[in-house]
């Protein structure tokens, strides 16, 4: 009962996990990417005045870190594992250790004074993302899809719902704090000009408009105005469970903050950017695969990964060898490299071009033999690509570097690099 509501709530696929993950490490990438910290690294030391577990630290260590170079390592490291999380890389480490570094420039920020609530939304989002598997789809984690982990869809579906709870929350929550704190007199006609007018004099803002100063000549009509984005806030949390009111509930706040901005100069960039955790992106995807250029990249990309390199169930029957590389004797590359390994093989392995045994092979086996090499093991189980790759170290006495190309961080890029070297290789064979 359970899942059946939560796939009415949300799409609970990896895929759409993985795309969420895409799109909001990659919100704070690029914010990074285009800020300055040379800029912060001039202000004194004096001026911190470092809030929550940031008290922690030595001012030893703030000395050495607000300086040109230390706010240069801090901006790499953030750019490198942003960057990580965003194409899936070692996911379950990238993710964490974004999380933790954007929680401390963010509280690095906080601590010369400035405080506002745009970016802690994407924040508790990126934390959310630490702790879940969106790295099982869209990622580089996922290439060699025989590592992926089978999990359950409701995996997937708790971290998309708990991310937009959070958000319908931000909102919600943001009214009842208005009401608590002011009451009525939230909605007295002064209330807003005044507060515009006041944001609109200061120089903390990248944008100066002044549209502020008109509404004074509509002071009338703005606790209707105050009233109806107050009945929005509080209703946001049906974009969560209500479908059909949610585009209307995530136009109305396009629209707000844009109004926001020509009123008071100040943009929640990230809080509209996390507006995507509504979206059905498996749907959005199946669209522009559809259109004429994403349609023929997309196709390139299924060809490219097609090729499987496990073959459960199928045994490959009356062979008594220790195991047996086969390559295309057509393909010059698969020469050298076979001549390759057989130089730095500790113990002797057999090989031979698949051609020679080309009709005792099974069908699913005999099919991508043009497109990669095969490892038939002693027990006649077959593999193929960067599997078959370290199957064979591993027969021909390479263990250390066989468990070293098989790990996480070297698995993903093995697999690539083994795909794209054999697509080029099979479109130089004679006759292609």
């Amino acid at each position: 009962m359970a899942r059946g509501t939560l796939g009415r709530l949300t799409r609970s696929t990896p895929f759409a996990l993985g795309i969420l993950r895409v799109v909001i490490n990659g919100v704070f990438l690029i914010s990074i990417a285009a800020t300055s910290f040379d800029n912060l690294s001039r202000l004194p030391v004096t001026l911190l005045r470092p809030v929550g577990v940031l008290q922690l630290f030595s001012w030893s260590f703030y000395d050495r870190l607000i300086t040109s170079r230390g706010m240069a390592t801090l901006k790499w490291a953030l750019l490198l594992s942003l960057f990580m999380s965003t194409v899936g890389y070692l996911t379950p480490f990238s993710t964490k250790l974004s999380a933790l570094l954007v929680i401390f420039y963010q509280g690095l920020l906080r601590s010369f004074g400035h405080f506002n609530h745009d970016e802690i939304i994407g924040i508790y989002f990126v934390m959310v993302l630490g702790f879940s598997p969106c790295g099982d789809a869209f990622s580089v984690d996922s290439w060699p899809s025989n590592r992926i982990e089978k999990r359950p869809l409701f995996a997937y579906g708790y971290p998309i719902l708990l991310m937009q709870i959070l958000l319908a929350w931000s909102y919600f929550s943001s009214a009842l704090i208005k009401l608590r704190v002011a009451g009525f007199g939230y909605f007295s006609p002064d209330n807003l000009p005044i507060l515009a007018i006041y944001h609109s004099l200061d120089n903390l803002h990248d944008t100066h408009f002044r549209l502020a100063f008109w509404l004074p000549t509509v002071r009338q009509y703005l606790p209707f105005a105050v009233g109806l984005v107050l009945v929005w806030e509080l209703l946001f949390p049906l974009a969560v469970f209500w479908k059909r009111a949610r585009w209307w509930i995530l136009g109305f706040g396009v629209v707000f903050h844009l109004v926001t901005l020509l009123l008071m100069n100040f943009f929640f960039a990230y809080q509209l950017a996390m507006y995507v955790v509504f979206f059905d992106w498996p749907a959005i995807v199946r669209w522009c695969r559809r259109r004429r250029i994403l349609k023929g990249l997309s196709s390139r990309w299924r060809r490219f990964r097609i090729v499987p390199e496990r073959f459960p169930g199928i045994r490959v029957v009356g062979f008594k060898k220790k195991g047996m590389l086969l390559w295309d004797k057509e393909c010059r590359f698969c020469a050298c490299v076979v001549s390759g390994l057989k130089r730095i093989a500790r113990k002797s392995f057999a090989e031979c071009p698949y051609q020679t045994i080309v009709e005792t092979l099974p069908q699913p086996v005999r099919r991508w033999s043009k497109c990669q090499a095969h490892w038939i093991s002693e027990q006649g189980e077959v593999s193929g690509g960067s599997t078959a790759l370290i199957d064979v170290l591993e027969g021909s006495g390479r263990t250390m570097l066989a468990s070293f190309l098989d790990t996480a961080a070297c698995r993903p890029i093995l697999w690539f690099s083994i795909r794209f070297v054999s697509q080029v290789a099979h479109k130089k064979r004679p006759g292609n």
